[in-house]
Formats: C-alpha cells, structure tokens, sequence
C-alpha cells in the first residue's frame, strides 16, 4: 500500500530549454518521465510521490501552483518575477542547472546604443517580459512597449527598437549582434516551487539538490597495502572520511569521494604513494 501522499507536478514542456536537462535530473534519482508531443500530460515512472505530471510552458508553471492545478512545479524564477507570485509561492529548492550551464540565467535590459531611460515616452520596447519591463520604464508609453515572442536581439539588432529585454545564458549572442547588456534586472535560477511546503516536497527538492551536486564528484576505489594506506590516508580527500575495508590478502580497499576538479593530481599522488587497482565511478546523487 501506498503511504506517501501523492502530488501532482508541472514540468517545463518539451519546447522548453529546460525540458532535456530536467529529465535528465530526474533519471540521476531514478525516475522516468514518458511522453508523447500529442499530450499535455506524462507518465512518470520510479516515484510514488507523484501521481500526475503535467508538461507545461515554464511561464504557466507558477500561476498554475497558484491557482492549485497542480501542487509544485519547476520553472525559472523568471517565470515566478513575471507572474509576480514571489510572495504567494514557496521556493523548496533553487537548482543550479539551465540549458548548457550550471549557472542562473540572467533577464537583461540591451540596446545597440545608450538612451536615458527616464521620463522618455519616445524610447521603444520589445520584451519577452512585459511586467518586469513596464517597472523600469516608468513614463514610457503603453503603446511603446511591446511583446516580442521570440528573436528580440534581431528586432533591436534591425533597428526595430531601441532597447530589448530577453533572457541570457552568457550574452554571447547579444555581443554576436552588435548589442550590449545595459541593466541586469533579474539573476533567475531553476527553481522547485510550491504553494504549501510539506515534508515530503522538501525531501524532494533536497534529492534534486543532491542530483547536482554529484555531478562535480566521483567516486575513488583503490586497493593499497599496509604501508601505502598509511602514506595515502593523510592526503585523500573525502566528504567525511574515507571508507577503508580489510582484504583477504591483509591489503585494504580503500573509497572517497573527491570532486572531479581534483582528480588528476590525486591520480598522481595515489600511483606514487603505491595505490594499485584504482578505479573512478560518477555518483548520481549525494544527499546529507
């Protein structure tokens, strides 16, 4: 029998940037997400926690945890800022991952040239965030600020408008186009979010938290005798302590887990200390 109440969970959709790495985050805990580009709603499979999920535009996710048509979701803070639900929603978990970078996007005001950006009605906008925009803008007109739905650095780019307002990963592309960042209105992580925390939601977003940061460890195994475990132990690093293990043979097995930064130059030192059989293993998840 189950004895996990169960939720119901928003996930960006496949047209989303954020769809791939999400499920990918979610396979590092063992769960499967199906779907089909007909449907609306997946199949989630490895969980009991969730009994439906919902694929859904990313900007949709906060108002609809708002509204209780579904009980958590995942999305930007971007989303969350637009909607302006910072205050209703609750954020259980900000995971560090967006479509080819372990950082937050940024929401950044550009332009080709420098225009003051006060009391100046003739300024023309194009924006993909209306609501964070119009703060801004104070006194610009209505009528000149307008939604871009896609390919806002070209339209700024074409001299369509003076300044745009889009989400970045780097600002490469802007910087590509001739464009530069004026103003950082927004830093948005990848967030878990929900309208009423729960224990159960919280040890959810902690094993998500936990999926990333195993992405920078890796597991060390080696195999040392009783004269090498002693040069080697005083320089293995570990989220603790090592494991050490007695052999048949009298040796040791010997495990830690390093971050993979500094695996090489351990490598090095553990074949000079006589470390034997050494083998490195990716972790998928690490929870405290």
């Amino acid at each position: 029998m189950n004895s996990l109440k169960t939720y119901v969970i928003g996930l960006p959709n496949p047209g989303s940037s954020l769809f791939e790495p999400t499920l990918d985050l979610f396979k590092k805990i063992g769960i499967q997400i199906y779907y089909n580009d007909r449907s609306f709603e997946g199949t989630i499979a490895g969980t009991e926690i969730f009994s439906r999920v919902f694929l859904m535009r990313p900007q949709d996710i906060p108002s609809a945890i708002s509204k209780g048509v579904i009980d958590c979701g995942i999305c930007g803070w971007d989303c969350v800022a637009e909607s302006a639900l910072e205050r209703k929603l609750v954020k259980i978990a900000e995971l560090n991952y967006s479509k080819k970078t372990t950082k937050p996007v940024k929401v950044v005001l550009f332009s080709q040239r420098f225009m003051s950006l006060e009391d100046n009605e003739s300024i023309t906008v194009t924006t993909e965030y209306p609501n964070l925009t119009k703060g801004i803008f104070k006194n610009v007109l209505r009528e000149n600020i307008d939604f871009s739905y896609g390919t806002t650095e070209a339209k700024v780019a074409a001299g369509m408008y003076d300044y745009g307002v889009c989400v970045t990963e780097s600002g490469k592309s802007l910087e590509d186009n001739g464009l530069h960042i004026v103003k950082v209105l927004l830093e948005s992580p990848t967030v878990f979010m929900t309208k009423f925390p729960v224990q159960e939601l919280a040890n959810f977003g902690r094993m998500l938290e936990g999926a990333l940061f195993a992405r920078k460890l890796q597991l060390i195994t080696m195999n040392a005798d009783a004269e090498a475990k002693g040069k080697i132990l005083p320089i293995l690093p570990a989220l603790k302590s090592p494991t050490v293990t007695s052999l048949a043979d009298g040796g040791f097995s010997i495990s830690t887990v390093v971050e993979k930064s500094a695996v090489a130059d351990l490598l090095l030192k553990l074949k000079l200390y006589g470390a034997t059989g050494i083998i490195g293993t990716d972790i998928n998840f690490a929870i405290g």
